[in-house]
């Protein structure tokens, strides 16, 4: 088995020389003659997925279906250009294209579910490490935008856009779908999940509601040698949502929408690691900790989206709130513990044993958008506002404990951190047609925000500061050509630009001068792409490849660092991140399709780096030079029922976790590694049964690393893909 992952490895590492932009339905199979038609809502409009003249990847339900998956990491690594850090369910950052400085300040990936943003759009409310991870049953599909999106979608979309499409009601068909799943884990423990969906249409083709809910339990793998757990990470996810429409008229639809999710979860997916030999401190699936590492979050969003038709152009409006709570518990032992035995005067033995870091953060958004669209022979236009306004809340309190584990009265650290922004933006788009053959397009969004920020603090390591504040005005554009050869071969230039938003910083002053110490305010970063791309399709429909090359320039860094002693965010550096994306799909035969997704990413600094540590040329962190899947899947019948055999390999290619002289997060390698997964499934009627092995050789992947803690000798701790899984699901229509 070993050999042969091991070949799996060389061969992949030798195919995956570019990077892919798609991913079609090929796990539920029918016997058919031509590749599937997807349709995707990149440019905020309906569009096949070939004529979409940016790099988008589209995974269907059927595929979610088909790999048995509940939560974000069981898909991730199937999306070309993206990278992800972890550790565990609900706490992950999401990265495309390499457009990430390592712990991010806020996000580079905007995360949407339908045409409603979520998360905090600063660098206050830890949101670039709470990426949305929703349960993805009922879901339509998942939409990967890569580059860019700053025109259409705004702020915090600069390497892209992940967006949940949710499956809306039908309004003329009765329908219901059940699931039940369970699955083990080697070296873990079970995992199980149940749920289900009904579609009630009402009256005569006016009006449905959808209401769907799910349950998933994550067994674990990781055991805790500190406090004795045994598959610490084991996590529950749960939530519903229900969905109604309302379609009076042939040009007047509502749809009010309501999305309740709820993670849990006893601790994290990280192994204990020694920083100099990059080998497990003991077991390959032990973590060091000696406390506890809960977490719990809970998300709301309630949306209604309005669309009436004029004649000329159609109007829709999207209106949202949404409530985000989140707490976690971090073991900060390994760095806290020595800097305050040694700070402190104590007895001949030590007075800290142990140190607990509470987080608690919570945020309220509400968001409005207004959009006005009109296609025509010639020009196609779209003008739209937006507003959003968002208050948050962070606090950490960090709880001591002696060497034998009694409690220490000591305030160490507490703080509270509120924090607001609020953004208006315009934004346009308009689309010449010159020919039946050629289009031109160019888009302008404006955008001002203000934010307000303060340090509620006290302790012996944190003292309060002064409420700080900030405005700005960014501007961001888009330029796209089109070409279209003929109805099988698009060709398309691209120029976008992306940014996120800048903030109020902490600045101390001289205690002789009074001058101040720093800047007032970290400014936007804002990058440019350059993006060139080709999709082609035989005229038999069996074979098509879609490429894109892209060029990216990346400006006035934002990252987290210190000026004389006062922790702020700064503008660091620059950065350029230079790649190729390719999916090669083929239907050789009615029964058997093939697909082939790769990337190549070089992205790096192009100046020196002091506040990253890191020097011109550096490669940037958790981003693979290389990363491919190759997928099979055969369709054939079984005794007269419809089956299907796949499988699918997945290479992730070596990643830097840091820079070599970062002193706050120092530098770990992340090796290559290789998944194989199988699949399986058997229809009896309405009722389909799934069989799936994920990580058949039980490879101990490296998803991402967390250094923060070991400046004083202290592991590194390793997020650990999960070992071999076998499953099965069983799904039921109705």
């Amino acid at each position: 088995m070993a050999h042969l992952a091991q070949s799996v490895r060389h061969s992949l590492a030798l195919a995956a020389i570019s990077a892919g932009s798609t991913l079609c339905a090929v796990t539920t199979l029918a016997a058919t003659n031509e590749l599937e038609q997807v349709i995707v809502t990149a440019q905020k409009y309906e569009q096949k997925l070939s004529e979409t003249p940016l790099s988008v990847t589209a995974v269907s339900s059927q595929d979610l279906d088909a790999m048995g998956a509940t939560q974000f990491r069981d898909y991730a690594n199937r999306v070309p250009g993206l990278s992800f850090t972890t550790t565990g369910a609900g706490a992950m950052q999401i990265n495309l294209r390499g457009i990430t400085s390592g712990t991010n300040v806020s996000p580079t990936v905007g995360i949407y579910v339908d045409e409603v943003p979520y998360g905090s759009s600063t660098a206050f409310a830890g949101s670039a490490a709470l990426a949305l991870d929703a349960g993805v049953f009922d879901l339509n599909r998942v939409e990967v935008l890569r580059g860019p999106q700053g025109t259409l979608y705004g702020a915090s979309t600069m390497g892209g856009l992940l967006k949940y499409v949710t499956r809306a009601p039908d309004l003329h068909t009765f329908e219901g779908t059940a699931r039940a799943g369970l699955s083990a884990t080697q070296h873990g423990g079970i995992s199980y999940d149940i749920a289900s969906a009904v579609n009630l249409p009402f009256g005569t083709d006016v009006a449905a509601l959808r209401l769907g809910g799910f349950y998933s339990h994550d067994g674990g793998y990781v055991d805790s040698a500190g406090t004795g757990q045994k598959d610490v990470n084991q996590s529950n996810v749960y939530g519903g949502r229900a969905d109604f429409l309302l379609k009076p008229t042939d040009r007047l639809s509502v749809r009010l929408n309501a999305f309740v999710q709820k993670i849990s979860r006893d601790g994290t997916n990280t192994v204990g690691y020694d920083l100099v030999t990059e080998k497990p401190l003991a077991g390959s699936l032990d973590q060091p900790t000696i406390l506890k590492q809960p977490f719990a979050e809970q998300f709301s969003l309630l949306g209604a989206t309005i669309n009436y038709d004029f004649g000329p152009a159609t109007l829709t409006s999207i209106t949202s709130y949404q409530s985000l709570t989140n707490g976690s518990s971090l073991d900060a032992s390994a760095l806290y513990v020595p800097i305050l035995n040694a700070a402190l005067p104590h007895p001949p033995f030590p007075i800290f044993g142990a140190m607990d870091v509470k987080y608690g953060i919570s945020t309220d958004k509400f968001t409005q958008e207004l959009r006005l669209a009109s296609n025509g022979p010639t020009i196609d236009w779209l003008v739209g506002a937006f507003y959003t306004h968002e208050t948050s809340k962070q606090s950490q309190l960090i709880e001591s404990f002696a060497p034998d584990g009694t409690p220490i009265d000591i305030n160490v650290a507490t703080a509270l951190l509120p924090s607001s922004y609020e953004e208006t933006a315009g934004f346009g788009t308009v689309t010449w047609h010159v020919t039946g053959k050629l289009d031109l397009a160019g888009g302008l969004r404006y955008s001002r925000n203000s934010q307000k920020f303060e340090q509620i603090a006290s302790g012996l390591l944190l003292g309060p500061a002064p409420a700080a504040n900030s405005a700005e005005n960014v501007s961001t554009y888009l330029a796209n050509l089109r070409y279209r050869a003929t109805d099988n071969l698009m060709t398309y230039l691209r120029y976008s630009t992306g940014y996120r938003p800048g903030g109020p910083n902490f600045v101390g002053a001289d205690p002789v001068t009074g001058a101040p110490l720093g800047n007032a305010a970290f400014e936007a970063d804002k990058l440019k792409s350059y993006e060139a791309g080709l999709k082609v399709t035989s005229n038999d429909r069996r074979f098509s490849a879609d490429t894109a090359v892209y060029l990216i320039n990346w400006d006035n860094m934002q990252v987290a660092s210190a000026r004389n002693g006062v922790g702020v965010v700064a503008n660091a550096s620059t950065a350029r991140s230079i790649g190729a994306e390719l999916t090669l799909s083929a239907l050789p035969s009615p029964d058997f399709t093939l697909l082939g997704t790769f990337a190549y990413i070089h992205a790096q600094l192009t100046a020196d780096a002091p506040d990253l540590g890191g020097k011109d040329g550096d490669a940037l962190p958790d981003a693979p030079k290389f990363s491919g899947t190759i997928s099979g899947d055969y369709a054939f019948n079984l005794g007269g029922h419809p089956s299907t055999l796949g499988a699918m390999v997945r290479y992730v290619g070596s990643r830097a976790h840091s820079f070599d002289a970062s002193g706050g997060d120092p530098q770990y390698h992340l090796p290559s590694y290789t998944g194989v997964d199988l699949r399986s499934s058997i229809a009896f009627g309405s009722t389909s049964l799934r069989l799936y092995v994920r990580n058949l050789f039980d490879e101990r992947g490296q998803l991402s690393a967390e250094t923060t803690l070991t400046q004083l000798g202290g592991p590194a701790m390793i997020s650990i893909m999960q070992p071999r899984t076998y499953g099965v699901s069983v799904d039921v229509k109705f």
